[in-house]
């Protein structure tokens, strides 16, 4: 089984779909990234970030692509395009 972002994407958008939880807005959608954001940064209120830490970085990831996947994007290019961009930019007055 090919474990690439776009399959990961896939097979999260289907198993979404099998609990019928696809019945909202591209917006509500992104309100849900936001709570998992507020979800990772409660993890984070102590020195270190705690064990729970990394599964709120992944519900993150699981719902941006899960919309990502719904509209059609294929985040594999995209993600490479931008990073392509990112270091095409470099530091724009940033200190390193």
């Amino acid at each position: 089984m090919e474990n690439s972002i776009n399959e990961i994407a896939r097979q999260n958008f289907q198993w979404v779909e099998e609990m019928g939880w696809h019945n909202k807005t591209v917006l509500e959608a992104l309100a849900l990234v936001a709570s998992e954001v507020g979800e990772a940064i409660n993890e984070c209120r102590q020195q270190e970030p705690s064990p729970e830490f990394a599964e709120e970085l992944a519900d993150i990831v699981l719902r941006v692509l899960d919309i990502a996947h719904w509209q059609g994007i294929d985040m594999e290019k995209t993600i490479l395009e931008k990073m392509e961009k990112n270091q095409s930019r470099g530091a724009r007055g940033r200190v390193k």
